[in-house]
């Protein structure tokens, strides 16, 4: 079976390539048998395609005697061969739905692709219904996930990486886990070479760099700046739909989020732990995504005062009673978060400083660039000695001349106007904005015209020059 186009997008940044990335032969008679075959079936009677993800293809497999299984397969852009499959596995294993059958040697099963033949979820997917729920069934849904949440932060590993079966890597002797204190060696897993979309996304798949697993936080943070560098050194530069003006070129020498509830309220399973790794705590996004608001981050965990009304049309007082209630859902959640898992919340105290800020931009520096995280180190002299371990006689590790002083400036300044510039396209865009680089097809000639509009508009308005406006064509990155 070939797939060489999403069922529901097209992509308004380089759209040849993402849809090469994404297409994948396989044969899909075989697949149904192996699915059949997996739960002791005589024969598979239906298979309906749900629709395309970013890594991956999912088909609904009814079997003659109505039992349902779902087939999931990665696409190219998925990660590296084996060990993106190999890894989601031995993690759903661990953790979450169970899986029938599985391969993750495309060449060695008559499939012709690696595959996952797992349980169906009942229910529906959170993000079908997350706008529609009441203020009480959204709090009873972020309740239910703070006993998962404890549970995963009641175990640890002794190294950083992902998960696998042992039989599947060459992994180091002596990894184990550590659950609820006490240090369990279990023969059945092993931790081996990481699998984050950090790891492989903008290109990275193909360096040749040290992938893991590594021992301590010093090892996987010092792989991190070495893949930084070789993407620098070796691959071109992605484009970006976030970031329009040019930087200066870089010169340096266990949580998911697709939720299925039952009755709008219950949880019946977590599913998608593909890419999930095992690295810092820090690393991971504390809040779940369907609790998103993109409001300023709160202060304190009080809630909000009560709306007032009076005076505001219809439209202004549901949009004003929406975003009301999306923040008494966030922080309700933050205080749980605090009540419940103080060391997860510990993560949220701590991605509000400048230190977090710089660990987050060095594993992106690739896509980034390194203005804003320069601007953050040069600012970090004044801070220095209030960082953990530092003392009084350790000095700064960094001295800037004036003339570094001033480039850091500007090419702060730059990126910062270019995000603003992202911002405002965005906004005058609405819901024609290619979140990601797509949008749905029945809108994608409209989002094309729009973004030619405000791509002239833009020209007109930012290029005195021509070399300007040559610059300006060069970073666009809409097609």
């Amino acid at each position: 079976m070939c797939q060489p186009r999403s069922a529901l997008h097209a992509w308004a940044v380089e759209e040849t390539e993402n849809l090469r990335r994404r297409e994948i032969k396989f044969d899909l008679n075989k697949l149904a048998q192996v699915a059949a075959d997996s739960v002791g079936a005589a024969l598979c009677i239906s298979i309906k395609k749900y629709p395309d993800g970013m890594f991956n293809k999912s088909f609904l497999v009814t079997m003659e005697d109505d039992q349902e299984v779902v087939a999931k397969v990665p696409n190219p852009n998925a990660g590296v061969p084996h060990f993106t499959t190999a890894s989601e596995v031995a993690t759903m294993d661990l953790i979450t739905p169970h899986v029938h059958a599985w391969n993750s040697r495309a060449k060695l099963h008559p499939v012709g692709t690696e595959f996952i033949i797992m349980d169906k979820v009942e229910g529906v997917p959170l993000s079908e219904v997350c706008d529609t729920m009441q203020l009480q069934q959204k709090l009873k849904v972020i309740l239910a996930m703070t006993s998962p949440h404890k549970k995963w932060l009641s175990v640890s590993f002794s190294h950083y990486g992902s998960l696998y079966y042992a039989g599947d890597v060459q992994s180091p002797t002596g990894n184990h886990c550590v659950n609820e204190g006490m240090a369990i060696n279990d023969s059945e897993f092993a931790i081996g070479p990481a699998t984050g979309r950090d790891w492989f996304d903008a290109g990275r798949s193909v360096l040749d760099i040290e992938r893991g697993p590594w021992a301590s936080l010093t090892q996987y943070l010092q792989a991190v700046g070495a893949r930084e560098i070789k993407a620098i050194q070796s691959l071109k530069p992605p484009k970006q739909i976030a970031l329009f003006v040019a930087q200066s070129s870089t010169n340096l020498t266990l949580q998911r989020s697709s939720l299925h509830p039952h009755n709008s309220e219950k949880i019946t399973g977590i599913i998608d732990w593909q890419s999930c790794h095992i690295s810092p705590l820090f690393n991971h996004n504390p809040d779940p995504a369907f609790l998103y608001w993109d409001g300023l981050e709160p202060e304190t965990l009080d809630l909000p005062e009560r709306l007032t009304l009076s005076g505001l049309s219809t439209e202004e007082r549901s949009a004003a009673m929406c975003e009301y209630i999306v923040q008494n859902v966030f922080i309700g959640w933050r205080k749980l978060m605090h009540a419940k898992n103080p060391d997860l919340y510990r993560v949220v105290e701590f991605r509000k400083t400048p230190a977090y800020w710089l660990i987050f931009l060095a594993h992106r520096m690739f896509e980034y660039g390194e203005a804003h995280f320069l601007s953050l180190l040069v600012d970090l002299k004044d801070t220095w000695a209030d960082l953990p371990g530092v003392t009084r006689d350790t000095p700064f590790p960094f001295d800037f001349s004036e003339e570094d002083l001033e480039r850091i400036r500007l090419d702060s300044d730059d990126a910062i106007a270019g995000t603003e510039l992202a911002s405002g396209i965005k906004e005058k865009m609405g819901d024609l904005w290619p979140d990601k680089g797509f949008i749905e097809y029945e809108r994608y000639d409209d989002c094309k015209a729009a973004l030619d509009e405000l791509k002239g508009q833009m020209l007109d308005q930012l290029a005195e020059t021509d070399e300007d406006k040559a610059e300006y064509q060069r970073h666009w990155p809409i097609e």
